[in-house]
């Protein structure tokens, strides 16, 4: 198997903000930044029957490298600075990723499978393991080396939109909900970490958008107590996400697939104007109900993408502690280990998860 691995130093060279900004205010909640030292694992496999031309170049998709650089500039700037994603090394493995059951595309397979997709492989999922084994990333995760994975592949190479192994699959609180805790067969590697999964046939929105889904898991298992319920009013979490569709008098920010004002799913362009609480949570835990009319101009074009850096930035990021939790929720996101260390989550009874997606 060939690879290519070279060092590549943090620049934000491709990063130019969009209409939206964060809030003036957000910039001075966080004291301090987490360093996130991150290593991007790219499966962009040159294609022998095409001259060794790269397969997203061959099928004219986006480079995956500039991409890398807009989300490490949107995640420093939605969490006020505190998500310091450092990029310390880039991998290309020259292959097609490995199926769960060893199956891998070659050429002929994969090309011929996208002119006909009743030819997709089954089961779809990737192997984490083999990826891990690709990379030699189990080694350099123990080791302190790196903190988080970035996989860059092609529609149907199989890794999920975030995935995230926690030592021995030890939860706080047990869930009903699979999709909260993913694991797959990731190896344990003595610390928590986190595999996101992108897609370079699409943009930088898509990849924002799955990192949104990994706040939603990993919160929803620590402040949401093991649960999402939007009817629960006690929990922040879960009052966090409510919309104006189910409760008009009392919506707050919204979910990924959509904001306070959102009708449907993915409704990030909804023109209509609903009072909205999310400018409060800025202030968390200090709320005080205040509402404010809120609609897709609030976030501005593009929709999708500046969406989602809307909602990541209106995360509670501040210091202290609420009912056990801090107040900034971005270090369960970013630090789960050290979160939990430094403020054991209240009620928390340590066991293997019950429910995920192993």
């Amino acid at each position: 198997m060939q690879r290519r691995t070279f060092l590549a130093l943090p620049c934000l060279a491709y990063f130019t903000p969009s209409a939206w900004a964060a809030p003036r205010e957000q910039i001075q909640r966080i004291a301090g930044k987490r360093t996130v030292r991150v290593i991007v694992v790219c499966y962009d496999p040159p294609l022998k029957s095409q001259g060794n031309q790269r397969l997203s170049q061959h099928m004219g998709w986006n480079d995956p490298r500039p991409m890398t650089e807009k989300l490490i500039g949107y995640l420093r700037e939605s969490s006020a600075g505190y998500a310091d994603y450092q990029l310390v090394d880039w991998i290309d493995v020259d292959v097609f990723s490995a199926k769960r059951d060893g199956f891998r595309y070659d050429d002929e397979s994969f090309l011929a499978m996208w002119k006909n997709r009743e030819l997709v492989h089954q089961p779809d999922a990737a192997s984490y393991k083999e990826l891990f084994e690709d990379a030699d990333l189990a080694r350099r995760v123990t080791s302190g080396d790196v903190d988080e994975i970035w996989v860059w592949g092609a529609p149907y190479f199989g890794f999920d939109e975030y995935a995230f192994k926690i030592p021995g699959d030890i939860v706080q609180y047990q869930s009903d909900n699979p999709w909260f805790y993913r694991p797959y067969d990731i190896p344990d590697c003595g610390r928590t970490v986190a595999v996101m999964g992108f897609n370079y046939e699409v943009g930088e929105d898509n990849a924002l958008h799955s990192f949104g889904h990994r706040c939603e898991g990993m919160l929803s298992i620590t402040v949401g107590r093991g649960a999402w319920d939007t009817k629960d009013a006690s929990n922040p979490w879960s009052r966090f996400t409510r919309q104006a569709k189910e409760y008009p008098d009392n919506a707050q920010v919204g979910n990924v697939h959509g904001g306070p004002n959102a009708e449907d799913g993915y409704d990030y362009s909804q023109v209509k104007e609903v009072l909205s609480a999310a400018e409060d949570w800025l202030n968390y835990p200090h709320v005080t109900g205040k509402k404010s009319m809120v609609s897709c101009a609030t976030w501005g074009e593009p929709h999708h993408l500046n969406y989602q850096r809307w909602w990541l930035a209106h995360l509670p990021n501040n210091q202290g502690e609420t009912d056990g939790f801090h107040n900034s929720w971005w270090r369960y996101v970013i630090d789960y280990d050290e979160a939990i260390r430094a403020l054991p989550l209240p009620g928390g009874k340590p066991a293997k998860a019950k429910t995920a997606m192993y």
